[in-house]
């Protein structure tokens, strides 16, 4: 044990919880056990004691009580995610060798042709370590899940971007999104709804978007926001295109059935200006779409990412 990596880790710990970790009685124990775990995970891998607890000290959860932030770190995975981020050459080659396979787990069921898999592999490792001074995003691995997982949704993060290459839209003017001169495939009762009823359109489809679930918006955003289509929005989840078809249009649905049920308690309409209505909701859907879900977004679902070694195989 070193009593002098007390100093270090405290220095590097969110300022919050400084105070709570300084009271735990064997914590020089217990830090030196963070660099004691790393060493025998990775015994190729040799990097300063003071360095390896520092950088786990700044991933501790700063809501946490201070004994169980502690001990939600995951000492080995800190550790090589440390020496990768340092660019050490042994740290980086166990890397490879460790946990580049979740990123061939990760992209095998989304069906990607050979070269392009070992493209994406390669996006991957850029944007991992980067280089040249500049940080990549293993600085960002909390330390607290699984480094296996945590690199695996790196990887379909990277495909995904890769996917959306030249199928993003410029996103629509908020001005321009419904409250526009009638285009001309309106018919004249269209365009009078779009000018009458923008506004209270504009805020009925964002409130009825936020009841959606996670899912529903994430298929949104893929076909509409990133231009996805069926197949290979099925094959990121892993089903038949006719499935991924039935929940997009369920999603979609949803949406649309929201979005008049809150329009209609608000809006003093008659029945038949009700189907005006409807049919203005779904005119806009795409736009809205695009305005509301249209910034950047590294979410990933979890089901996207539960995958193990046996589905490479069968893939």
């Amino acid at each position: 044990m070193e009593p002098a990596l007390i100093a270090p880790f405290l220095d590097a710990a969110p300022e919050g919880l400084r105070t709570g970790l300084a009271t735990i009685p064997d914590l020089a124990r217990r830090v030196w056990a963070l660099v004691a775990e790393g060493r025998q995970a990775w015994p190729e891998v040799a990097i300063d004691p003071a360095r390896a607890v520092a950088f786990a000290a700044a991933r501790l959860e700063p809501e946490a009580e201070a004994d169980d932030a502690l001990a939600a770190l995951r000492a080995a995975d800190l550790y090589l995610a440390c020496a990768c981020a340092d660019g050490d050459r042994a740290a980086l080659a166990a890397f490879d060798r460790h946990y580049m396979r979740e990123v061939d787990i990760a992209l095998a069921r989304m069906r990607m042709p050979a070269p392009r898999v070992a493209d994406v592999k390669q996006l991957v490792r850029q944007r991992l370590f980067v280089g040249d001074g500049v940080p990549g995003k293993i600085v960002e691995y909390g330390g607290r899940g699984d480094l296996r997982r945590w690199v695996r949704s790196v990887a379909v993060r990277t495909c995904l971007n890769d996917l959306r290459k030249g199928k993003h839209e410029v996103l629509t003017d908020d001005d321009q999104l419904i409250a526009q001169q009638a285009m001309p495939g309106d018919d004249p009762e269209l365009a009078y709804m779009k000018r009458t009823y923008a506004r209270e359109f504009q805020t009925a489809f964002a409130e009825a978007l936020a009841q959606q679930g996670a899912r529903e918006q994430t298929l949104l955003r893929y076909h509409h926001v990133d231009g996805l289509n069926i197949d290979e929005i099925g094959a990121i989840y892993r089903v038949h295109r006719v499935t991924a078809f039935r929940w997009l249009e369920k999603a979609k649905e949803q949406l649309v059935a929201a979005t008049l049920a809150l329009l209609r308690t608000r809006l003093n309409v008659s029945a038949r200006e009700l189907d005006s209505v409807l049919r203005l909701i779904r005119s806009q859907v795409h736009l809205s779409l695009v305005r509301h879900l249209g910034g950047p977004s590294d979410r990933v679902e979890d089901d996207v990412l539960e995958l193990d070694e046996s589905e490479l195989e069968e893939a």
